[in-house]
């Protein structure tokens, strides 16, 4: 995985702004109309837009630094107050930042991220806030989500999804997806 932090030449603990102002940096420097025919400059220029598009918006940045272990958890991401909607919101932040890669997906981080934030714990708050709509759009994101996964990813995502079915016959039947 490329190092981002290093292409735009700041820390792993840098603020949005210091980013920005990075990025740039570095984009004025290489850009390709200063470097007419300078096809490294124009490589550069590709990666520095590359490392901001993922390091620039909070949530891509979250989860690249979750998927090198600058970060333990995804607890930021979800408001003080958690809600089923703060669940929501952080699957729809992951799918857009899959649909947003360009087809560079690392599955193994994504599975990472998923299993994490459908750890027991979260689960039996699901189910405890008892929001079947919402659950139901959260579940929606999770299999949108899960068909970039491994099959033995999807197998493990198939049985934390199951859980938060809670013996829903809907939802079973689309979690069911998983399995074909």
């Amino acid at each position: 995985m490329k190092n981002h932090y290093k292409i735009l030449g700041v820390t792993p603990g840098c603020s949005q702004a210091e980013i920005k102002k990075a990025y740039r940096t570095l984009a004025v420097q290489y850009h390709p109309d200063k470097n007419s025919g300078n096809h490294k400059s124009e490589e550069l220029f590709k990666e520095i837009a590359e490392a901001y598009g993922i390091l620039g918006e909070p949530a891509k940045r979250n989860a690249y630094d979750y998927a090198l272990g600058y970060i333990k958890d995804y607890k930021h991401y979800l408001t003080a107050k958690e809600t089923p909607a703060s669940y929501l919101t952080l699957f729809k932040k992951i799918k857009n930042k899959i649909f947003n890669s360009g087809g560079h997906i690392n599955k193994e981080a994504l599975f990472m991220v998923m299993d994490d934030i459908l750890c027991e714990k979260n689960i039996e708050f699901l189910l405890f806030a008892d929001a079947p709509a919402t659950k139901g759009l959260i579940i929606d994101e999770i299999l949108i989500s899960g068909i970039f996964l491994k099959e033995i990813h999807k197998n493990a995502i198939y049985d934390k999804l199951v859980k938060l079915a809670n013996g829903n016959p809907f939802f079973l039947r689309k979690i069911a997806v998983l399995k074909e």
